[in-house]
């Protein structure tokens, strides 16, 4: 069976890009602390993705689909290689593109593979395809009570919410598989190093995400599947 892991990084689109309406109803439904501005990339009608990893268990491969503001040439790639026996592909595209290449790839998986991907990952592409008009190949947001297409791992672990879960650093941490922050970027960190322009080192980031997801899918799958 073909099982595909995959992942997303999300920034805001710009806080000077909505209007005065959006930006006072963000701020008043932000909970006290909470700064609005810093929370656009969590929600698909205030940000967009910059970048989607899919990592294809048959072929041993991990592309990643990321934007470069500074790169001119679209569908470029550089420096891939090869580590701990899978192929990593490094593509930049635009945010469409990342869209239309995903829903490529995963058209003919048997099973998906993701870590809070029901709640996050998933209504945030098919939100994105809508509005940029990217017509999906599947339906990616499926019954999250059953398995046989999909297995979202903090569902699993927290047996569908019947118990108090953690981040996916710390399961990696006690299961002693690869930890995806170990170089020292997290998922907070993205929309910084987006403005910094580090858009390398996000893809980097999201494909030691679906690596690092995978291997923990496959040290407990016998177990609590």
């Amino acid at each position: 069976m073909i099982e595909m892991c995959f992942d997303i990084e999300t920034i805001g689109r710009g806080w000077e890009n909505l209007d005065e309406g959006t930006r006072k109803y963000l701020k008043e439904k932000s909970r006290e602390n909470e700064n609005p501005e810093e929370m656009l990339g969590l929600n698909a009608m205030t940000g967009e993705i910059a970048a989607i990893s899919i990592l294809q268990n048959e072929k041993k491969e991990i592309e990643t689909f990321y934007q470069n503001r500074e790169e001119k040439n679209l569908f470029s790639n550089a420096n891939d290689y090869k580590k701990d026996d899978y192929y990593y592909r490094f593509i930049v595209c635009s945010e469409e593109e990342i869209i239309k290449a995903f829903y490529d790839r995963i058209a003919n998986a048997g099973k998906f593979i993701t870590f809070n991907g029901l709640r996050f990952d998933c209504p945030f592409i098919a939100l994105r395809a809508s509005l940029l008009g990217v017509k999906p190949t599947r339906n990616i947001n499926t019954n999250r009570f059953r398995r046989d297409e999909h297995i979202d791992l903090y569902d699993v672990f927290t047996f569908n919410g019947n118990i108090k879960g953690i981040n996916l650093e710390t399961y990696c941490k006690i299961y002693g598989t690869s930890n995806p922050k170990e170089e020292g970027i997290s998922g907070k960190d993205v929309q910084r190093y987006f403005n910094e322009k580090k858009y390398r080192e996000i893809a980097e980031y999201c494909s030691r995400d679906v690596y690092s997801t995978y291997s923990l899918y496959k040290k407990i799958k016998d177990y609590l599947l």
